[in-house]
């Protein structure tokens, strides 16, 4: 376990663990869901190309051969159910916090992504970015990458609207804060330092307002 010292505090940051562990019910996950979640791990680490089911099997711990009975359909089925996965619990992210101000909703989407980066040692990014850029060898799960992307562009603008920032401006910071989100992670994996990240989340802090 590494530690770094940002702004005066300490930061313990952990490299990836070979085991998925994204959630305290992981024991009680079952093969199928086990593999699904591991799926989604490696994307963000390795890619598209990257994932193999071999890897998958022992990441998530799951019977060897299990994962040809729960996805005949090969790896592309894996993948897209990854990719619901990812969708569904940035969008739970979002929704956690009801009512606050528009900053506070970009603090929400920022703070969802820091722990991934703080988990993995700016290791792991969006595994829903790592689809799209194989979106010419795979036009229907690129599709499908976009898809969650326009949800997650469509949730913010609907959070920042709730929260009081004009709707005139909403649509466009959602664009912004989205794009910013996946640059920064780009960034913080390259350098792997977290610095990149809190800049750009305290720069759109500032520009959606208090």
């Amino acid at each position: 376990m590494a530690e770094r010292v940002k702004g005066g505090a300490r930061e313990r940051v952990r490299g990836s663990a070979k085991k998925e562990e994204e959630a305290p019910v992981a024991s009680e996950r079952t093969p199928r869901e086990r593999m699904v979640y591991a799926a989604a791990s490696l994307l963000s680490e390795r890619g598209l190309a990257g994932t193999s089911f071999s890897e998958v099997i022992e990441r998530s711990g799951a019977p060897r051969g299990s994962i040809y009975h729960h996805f005949p359909d090969g790896k592309d089925a894996l993948t897209a159910e990854a990719l619901t996965l990812v969708g569904e619990r940035v969008l739970l992210a979002l929704r956690a916090g009801e009512g606050g101000t528009p900053a506070q909703v970009v603090q929400r989407f920022f703070e969802a992504w820091r722990k991934v980066l703080l988990k993995t040692d700016c290791q792991a990014g969006c595994a829903i970015a790592a689809v799209a850029n194989e979106r010419l060898a795979h036009p229907e799960l690129g599709a499908r990458a976009a898809a969650v992307f326009i949800s997650w562009e469509r949730e913010l603008e609907a959070r920042l609207v709730a929260a009081g920032l004009a709707s005139a401006k909403a649509g466009s910071a959602a664009a912004l804060i989205l794009a910013s989100v996946e640059g920064a992670l780009i960034l913080c994996r390259a350098r792997r330092d977290i610095a990149p990240f809190d800049a750009i989340r305290d720069a759109l802090v500032a520009f959606v307002g208090p």
